[in-house]
């Protein structure tokens, strides 16, 4: 692997990690503010969250998959 790979492969564990961080403070929050029931609470409406992100890169992403494919076809 080159460089540039090894210099992407670490960021993107860093960005990995720096998620993994800001969800365990998010809910240990949740627990200081009002306990287990609260963090069952903050736990769903995160996981929700990441769920709707990931939904939504991923239609993003097949819309312009879609254009590239157009546009392959009126150029040939």
């Amino acid at each position: 692997m080159s460089t540039w790979e090894w210099l992407g492969f670490g960021l993107l564990l860093g960005l990995v990690g720096a998620v993994l961080v800001a969800i365990f403070l998010y809910l240990r929050t949740a627990y200081r503010r009002g306990g287990w029931r609260d963090v069952k609470t903050s736990f769903i409406i995160a996981i929700v969250a990441l769920v709707l992100f990931y939904v939504v890169r991923v239609a993003e992403n097949a819309d312009l998959q879609t254009m590239k494919d157009a546009v392959n076809r009126m150029t040939r």
